[in-house]
């Protein structure tokens, strides 16, 4: 199975996933970057914390080329 990186942009700052994880492929890659989305704003959701809606997931193969991008917007539709 392939491996690809979730690495998580909030505006100019990047986590980098330092060992990524092995999907089938790119879309299921995508919708695990759905669903961590779905996670981390959801624990976001209490007072004095932004809800991060402005962030997204940069998914990555193993030459760290950038496959995919799924924006924390396409969690909440």
């Amino acid at each position: 199975m392939p491996l690809f990186f979730l690495h998580l942009r909030d505006g100019s700052d990047l986590m980098s996933d330092p060992d990524g994880s092995c999907f089938l492929d790119v879309v299921f890659a995508k919708s695990e970057a759905i669903h961590s989305a779905r996670e981390l704003m959801s624990q976001s959701v209490i007072p004095d914390r932004r809800l991060g809606i402005d962030r997204c997931f940069e998914i990555a193969d193993q030459e760290d080329n950038i496959v995919a991008i799924v924006r924390f917007r396409e969690a909440v539709n």
